[in-house]
């Protein structure tokens, strides 16, 4: 492809041209007319249902978010409650260029940021979105879904993040901020009862035990019933059925939730200048095997026998897979005569129920199968000097992890996926902020984070199953265990630094950097298992190996940095243009044991990736404080994505270099006392180049969960008059998104449809703010929306996928004191 790339590089800096050109002349355009004071924090959604100015800490001080240099936005605690925001995805609907990408059926999540994502399901990964909750980091891509409690602001940074924040990340970041001990005595208790049995109690208590002494205690419960009601035996065909029978435990309704989760703080101030806050968590999450759901699909492939597309399988479609001149082939690309048992069903003739049924068939399913648990504690250091503040924050943190998936997603007993991991870290950081001479503001600091990871993962195939029979007796009637072992250490210690100088009235610069040292030692074993328990890893003695063994150590220095002119041509304006470099480190791939042939050694290890960001930014506040637009343009230049392909029934990463570009902006709008109307857009265009599909043939493509477009608007009011003697507030928001792959292969079953969802809330508040009652109804209009999808193919003839919460009313009650 001699000379692609430079045409690709020259019409996307052609774009991205224009882009910052049309930017650029709005912003003047805006100033020059003296109609709007303009500010950028990116999205309008950061005071929703508020009147109340936020203030934010993204810079390591205290500052209104339309005064700080960055594509930030915020949400206060009361605002997520009043938009039924509970879990620490929900802030994706709400935040543009922010989207889910997912694993586990949905029930294990991961944040992306305009296009930056890791959707690999690895235990032992970190992503390049760090989320981060009470200034600690989150080591593990599958903690980062939990239910939110006893919040006080959430924080979204986006764009490389490197020079202020803990660990280094290309996406950005996002900080969960809990309501602290305080002087006063104050607490709350919010209980809500809603469909499907859902029960959910949230409260905290704070309390003064002397001049010096504070305490808060916080805690979370969660639970409802299952979702999914499983039909088994429904759609088992003749060719399965009395030759497979599931084992014992077989067969529960799906899609349930079981989760405490208990916070305890204690502070001490024995000085004025020093505080000392003492914090401790725990986490335990409880719910059944992931709720896939299945949808037959068909295999095309080309004269060469490589696959070139997925398709869904049409109602009348016999054929195994489909070859080059529409002729039948097995999963070889080799003609075949074997024809698919049932017309639109997969390999096995099985036709799943409508997604709109919340029915499901499936027969290695337990309502109690998956676990997550999380400790951890952590000591906060502050001292004041004189115009300076020391900080130093320590954490060790415990991550326990299980769960597991029916492959098939249907009534086959053919093979299931499991996965179980255990990660222990710890960080330190030591920060150092101040004032200099003048308009001089600077912020140093050290980090160190040790993070090992012990994961088990691949494939049970359980008594009588149809994969352990291809083993040959005595695992045709006992079962099969194929085991990955894995063992990663992780030490990152860096140096980061940045400052801040105001060299005109109206002009200040920004420079920072972050230096920083990585190790890493890595060990993969790949063995066969005698099978004891169909829904367990058995650690027995080891009957054969599955793949190569690999062992590895590294080291890495690596780097980021920011430059950044901001432009204040009076209180109510900021325009700003930056350059920053964020990197995130490499890591190791861990192929399940699919029955590929084992990866080299050299594709084990992948590299490093680099995101240089070019933006320009503008925030506004005009109509005497009524209203603010932010509007933001940036282009980013990957070298090395690291980039997740799922294919057979394994995924490995690949480094690829990428491009993405976009725009977006919002508008708050207060026009009377009460009203806030809030309107926010994200678009941008995202590619990843020189992907291998298959040996040979290489092609560009567009990188999984990353919407084009994405549009979201929220409305608030509170009703001016008295009702009964307490006020009434309705809220209502809504979110659309454009169409987006579940897979970086781009293929035509990989395609997750767009979909636009509205939910709604009504409080009554007593006119002593003491009790609130509320109504909400989350996806009002019950559309049914997939949020995952994984190509199998190849091996089932089949997608299992996952879908979005269907409606789902509440009530609810909140007292506070």
């Amino acid at each position: 492809m001699p000379g692609g790339r430079d045409r690709r590089d020259q019409k996307s800096r052609s774009l991205t041209g224009t882009l910052f050109s049309t930017a650029a002349q709005a912003a003047i355009a805006i100033m020059a007319a003296g109609t709007t004071q303009v500010a950028l924090a990116q999205t309008a959604s950061d005071q929703v249902g508020g009147d109340g100015e936020i203030v934010v800490t993204a810079q390591r001080r205290e500052q209104s978010i339309q005064d700080v240099g960055i594509a930030i936005t915020a949400f206060s605690g009361e605002q997520l409650r009043e938009m039924g925001a509970s879990s620490s995805i929900d802030i994706a609907r709400l935040t543009p260029g922010l989207s889910i990408s997912s694993t586990s059926g949905g029930q294990n999540s991961q944040f992306s940021i305009r296009g930056v994502v890791q959707n690999d399901f690895g235990d032992f990964i970190e992503g390049p979105v760090a989320a981060y909750v009470d200034d600690t980091y989150i080591p593990n891509l599958n903690g980062q879904l939990f239910g939110t409690f006893d919040v006080q602001r959430v924080e979204v940074l986006k764009g490389p993040q490197g020079t202020l924040f803990g660990r280094n990340a290309t996406g950005g970041l996002i900080h969960f901020i809990p309501n602290r001990p305080s002087d006063t005595a104050n607490g709350f208790l919010d209980l809500s009862y809603g469909r499907f049995n859902h029960v959910r109690a949230e409260g905290a208590i704070g309390l003064p035990l002397s001049e010096k002494v504070q305490i808060r205690l916080s805690g979370l419960f969660n639970r409802f019933d299952p979702i999914l009601k499983n039909i088994y035996p429904y759609g088992v065909s003749s060719l399965v059925a009395g030759t497979t029978p599931p084992g014992p435990k077989c067969c529960e309704d799906l899609w349930n939730d079981n989760t405490v989760a208990l916070r305890g703080q204690i502070q001490f101030e024995p000085t004025e200048r020093l505080t000392i806050r003492a914090t401790g968590s725990y986490a335990r999450t409880r719910f059944g095997e992931n709720p896939y759901n299945a949808t037959a699909t068909i295999g095309v492939f080309d004269a060469e026998g490589r696959l070139v597309n997925v398709q869904f399988a049409g109602p009348n479609e016999t054929r195994m897979n489909i070859g080059p001149n529409g002729e039948n082939v097995g999963t070889n690309g080799l003609p075949t005569a074997q024809m698919r048992p049932t017309p639109g069903g997969d390999f096995f003739g099985y036709r799943a129920p409508s997604a709109k049924s919340l029915t499901i068939s499936k027969d290695w399913a337990l309502d109690d199968l998956n676990r997550l648990k999380s400790y951890d504690g952590a000591l906060h250091l502050n001292y004041e000097f004189d115009g300076a503040e020391l900080v130093s924050i320590s954490n060790y943190r415990r991550f326990f992890s299980v769960h597991g998936t029916d492959v098939d997603a249907g009534p086959e007993n053919l093979i299931n996926f499991l996965g179980d991991s255990r990660q222990r870290s710890f960080s330190q950081e030591v920060r150092l902020a101040g004032t200099g001479k003048g308009a001089f503001r600077w912020v140093t600091g050290f980090y160190y984070l040790y993070v090992k990871t012990n994961a088990y993962s691949g494939f049970v195939a359980p008594s009588n199953s149809i994969f352990a029979a291809s083993f040959g007796p005595p695992f045709a009637t006992d079962g099969i265990d194929l085991i990955n072992e894995i063992h990663l250490e992780t030490r990152s210690v860096s140096g980061f630094g940045q400052i801040e100088y105001d060299f005109a009235p109206k002009l200040s610069f920004i420079l920072g950097g972050r230096l920083i040292r990585e190790h890493q030692e890595y060990s993969f074993d790949s063995f066969a298992h005698a099978n004891v328990d169909d829904y367990d890893f058995d650690h027995g003695p080891a009957l054969f190996p599955l793949q190569d063994s690999f062992a590895d150590k590294r080291s890495k220095t690596l780097w980021a940095g920011k430059a950044q002119v901001e432009y204040r041509p009076d209180s109510d304006t900021l325009l700003y243009l930056g350059v920053s470099r964020g990197v995130k480190g490499g890591a190791y791939n861990a192929a399940l044991p699919d029955g590929s042939p084992s990866l080299s050694p050299d594709r084990i290890p992948y590299r490093p990736e680099t995101l240089t960001a070019y933006e320009l930014g503008l925030k506004a506040t005009f109509l005497d404080g009524k209203a603010t637009f932010d509007a933001a343009t940036y282009y980013y230049d990957y070298k090395d994505y690291q980039a997740f392909t799922f294919a057979n029934v394994s995924g490995i990463v690949s480094n690829n270099d990428a491009r993405v570009y976009g725009f977006e902006a919002s508008l708050n709008l207060r026009p009377v006392r009460g009203l806030h109307i809030g309107l926010g857009v994200s678009l941008l265009d995202a590619k990843v180049y020189d992907l291998e599909l298959a040996p040979g043939l290489i092609t560009d493509v567009k990188p999984s969960f990353t919407p084009g477009k994405t549009f979201s608007g929220q409305i608030a009011y509170t009703v001016p008059q008295k009702v009964l003697g307490g006020n009434v507030s309705f809220n209502l928001d809504g979110s659309w998104r454009s169409k987006v792959y579940g897979n970086i292969r781009n293929f035509d079953a990989d395609v997750i449809d767009a979909y636009f969802l509205a939910n709604g809330h009504v409080f009554f508040t007593t006119g002593d703010e003491r009790y609130k009652i509320g109504f909400g109804v989350e996806n009002i209009l019950d559309k049914r929306y997939r949020n995952v999808t994984f190509n199998l193919a190849t091996l089932c003839g089949c997608n299992e996928e996952s879908y979005g919460t269907p409606r789902w009313w509440n009530v609810s009650m909140r007292t506070s004191f």
